[in-house]
């Protein structure tokens, strides 16, 4: 077998016997856990107190194997319980199988007699591994079961518990309904497990398409007026902690009214479409295009200065202008009014950048069309008001 398939072989077996448990799966596999392992000590207390009335009751009763046996469970409940505190679950519950699997093949071993009965028990360190690890450790102990029962049968036959040869039919139908029964409730385990990280999965997905539509303007397909303002709480956030700048650009389309008059609403929102389509090719990755009302637009710009956004507020413009020229000659031409606004120390919240931008913005409008203003700009015209 060629090293590259041998690789992906062992991943997927890695993957199927050591599955990604699901963080909304997690508390409760966490809980059946400890459930599990309290279960152990409580049969533990159990068969301690029987042995010792017993012991009592019977002078020449031998207890060494079953002090083994109290020991060795206990020590294996305490890793398993050590485990699961520190959030290996899937380390705990292939401990926790496990010893409930040898507890069971040696006992079918030690007591033929009761081969039958003690058979049955194979059965909890495949629910057990199903429930709490998932994947395909019920079948890994499922197949196990069947192997240590077949042996248990075998054994047990050769020393005579199970009677002549006239039993081994039965014998055979017992070792085939065993194997079965493991075998489908591996099966049913697994298969209830993958419904279960299905339901998630698709629980994850309507939850993303909410969180997506509370998040997009409809119209144009980029960001609203909502996602705007939980990504400027992020940024001003950063910005506070780190001392890193970022801008807010405020954006009116210039005319888009008579356009809407003279054209229609319909030809107006594809236009607004086109418009936000064209503005988006030319920003960065981690810049955000919001639509917050009409033909008004925002861009959130991290990591930029004010030189650095009138550079983008230029390439926003002839972006548009590029789109404006395939449009019918007819159109009025495309323009953009943009106010500026810079994250300052002083800002004490994000109405203080959207207040600077916002007023920039309202400075480029009344100065004309296809206009920028920054923060900077309103410093003269606040001195003029004052004088």
């Amino acid at each position: 077998m060629p090293p590259a398939y041998r690789e992906v072989l062992i991943d997927r077996l890695r993957a199927s016997l050591l599955p990604r448990i699901e963080p909304e799966l997690r508390a409760s596999r966490t809980s059946l856990a400890r459930a599990t392992i309290l279960a152990q000590f409580g049969l533990l207390a159990i068969w301690a107190l029987s042995l010792l009335v017993l012991s009592s009751l019977r002078d020449e009763l031998r207890i060494v194997p079953d002090l083994v046996g109290i020991a060795s469970l206990a020590v294996t409940g305490g890793a398993a319980h050590w485990l699961v505190r520190r959030g290996s679950l899937r380390s705990a519950g292939y401990l926790i199988s496990l010893t409930w699997f040898i507890f069971v093949a040696v006992g079918a071993f030690l007591i033929p007699r009761y081969f039958t009965l003690i058979g049955a028990a194979f059965l909890l360190p495949v629910l057990i591994s199903g429930a709490i690890i998932g994947g395909w450790a019920p079948f890994l102990f499922a197949l196990a079961a069947i192997a240590a029962n077949t042996g248990a049968v075998i054994y047990a036959t050769g020393v005579g518990v199970t009677g002549d040869a006239q039993n081994k039919i039965w014998l055979l139908i017992y070792v085939v309904t065993h194997s079965m029964v493991s075998l489908t409730a591996a099966l049913i385990s697994n298969s209830f497990t993958e419904q279960i990280q299905k339901t998630i999965g698709s629980l994850h997905h309507q939850a993303d398409q909410l969180v997506k539509l509370a998040h997009t303007d409809p119209l144009t397909g980029q960001a609203n007026r909502r996602h705007l303002f939980e990504r400027l709480e992020s940024e001003f956030s950063r910005a506070q902690r780190y001392r890193r700048p970022f801008c807010l650009l405020y954006i009116d389309m210039d005319g888009f009214k008579a356009v809407n008059d003279q054209y229609g609403h319909l030809f107006g929102d594809e236009i607004l479409r086109g418009s936000a389509r064209s503005m988006q090719a030319v920003l960065r990755a981690t810049d955000l295009l919001a639509r917050i009302g009409g033909d008004e637009f925002a861009v959130l710009l991290p990591e930029t200065d004010l030189n650095g956004s009138e550079h983008v507020a230029n390439k926003l413009r002839k972006s548009l202008a590029a789109y404006g020229s395939q449009l019918s000659p007819s159109l009025p031409s495309l323009t953009l009014s943009i106010g500026v606004g810079q994250i300052s120390e002083d800002d004490d919240a994000i109405e203080d950048i959207l207040s600077r931008a916002d007023k920039a913005q309202y400075l480029a409008k009344s100065s004309g069309k296809a206009l920028t203003r920054t923060q900077q700009d309103l410093q003269p015209a606040t001195q003029v008001e004052k004088a």
